[in-house]
């Protein structure tokens, strides 16, 4: 369960933002801890070539954490090998869909190493000995005729149903966001349930048990701006707020998102180094609270506005920031109870 997003601003920029919390077990205890959007950008890729690019995925939460350790592990091998096959530092490296068709290439490989670890440990094969008809033990040749074992590998390998001991392999879906020099600020859309990694022609995506409400700000948003806004023009604190007020959104009508959130910005325009800022820490908490008090009337935009762009985008304090929040709420006392989660 969770909620993740992604919003392009303009042609350099943009904003990654999810909820941190999982469940865990049938009992569905909450723990909120989970990085479910995290940059996969190695450090000498963003210092040499200026790319910064991230992924969230929503589904098995080990899964995820696998992808994205491997997306970057991969990347990282992709560019050491072209830097030792040029012996300089390249002109280009990969482009944004390049990227995300190797994440996606990641996903599969994953999906394909759990399966055979599955029919591995259970039938003595993997895939491949499957297609073949025949696997080999001790040097012995087996045929693999047994018709309830066919069914049962053909079945895991196209999930069937979409049901089983298989969904926490297929049920995983994923965001591949960032910015490349050449193609500027790209999201795209990765998945495993429809097997397809695709390009977001809309200014945003959103995923996960989320999507529904999130998808709803969101389109109300982009609905209210003219196709020259919608192709690259948005006010980055406009699509900020627009984002947390989403997954605020998605956080109130759905138990599986909640926690903190993870806020991500990528801004071309930045020195390579400084192109991604992460906020995560009790300020991604505050900026929430700012925008759900601004939603229920207990701020006015043009403060939510000041507040959120001092917060998050000129590295203002917690501190500083919540002093002067509490200073134009309407009432302390009344905000500070239904933060808290009083009917008010």
């Amino acid at each position: 369960m969770t909620s993740i997003n992604a919003v392009r601003f303009d042609e350099y920029s943009g904003i990654l933002i999810c909820d941190e919390q999982r469940s865990w077990n049938d009992d569905k205890i909450k723990i909120f801890s989970s990085d479910k959007i995290k940059p996969v950008t190695p450090q000498r890729v963003l210092k040499e070539q200026g790319i910064a690019v991230c992924y969230g995925n929503t589904g098995t939460s080990s899964v995820g954490d696998e992808l994205k350790f491997t997306i970057e592990k991969r990347i990282s091998q992709e560019y050491e090998k072209l830097v030792e096959k040029l012996d300089e530092v390249p002109e280009h490296f990969k482009t944004i869909e390049e990227l995300a068709q190797l994440a996606f290439d990641t996903q599969i490989q994953m999906k394909r190493e759990h399966l055979d670890e599955t029919f591995l440990g259970r039938y003595g094969f993997n895939s491949n000995d499957f297609v073949n008809g025949f696997y080999k033990k001790d040097s012995e040749k087996i045929e693999i005729k047994d018709k309830e074992i066919i069914n049962s590998v053909h079945d895991s390998l196209y999930w069937k149903g979409r049901t089983g001991e298989m969904t926490p392999i297929f049920l995983n879906a994923g965001i591949f966001a960032g910015y490349e020099p050449r193609d500027g600020f790209r999201i795209f859309s990765l998945s495993l349930i429809e097997f397809s990694c695709e390009p977001v022609q809309e200014i945003f995506l959103a995923d996960g048990s989320g999507r529904d409400q999130c998808t709803v700000v969101f389109s109300e948003y982009t609905s209210s701006k003219i196709l020259p806004e919608r192709r690259g023009n948005i006010d980055r604190v406009e699509g900020l707020i627009t984002a947390i007020k989403a997954v605020n959104k998605a956080s109130w009508h759905n138990i599986g998102v909640g926690g903190y959130y993870n806020i991500i910005y990528i801004n071309g325009r930045k020195p390579n180094m400084e192109r991604l800022k992460e906020i995560s820490d009790h300020r991604s908490k505050l900026a929430a609270e700012i925008v759900l008090s601004m939603s229920s009337h207990f701020i006015s935009y043009s403060d939510t506005a000041t507040l959120v762009e001092e917060l998050i985008y000129g590295n203002g304090t917690f501190e500083a920031v919540h002093e002067k929040f509490m200073k134009k709420v309407k009432d302390h006392k009344k905000v500070k109870k239904f933060l808290r989660g009083y009917r008010i």
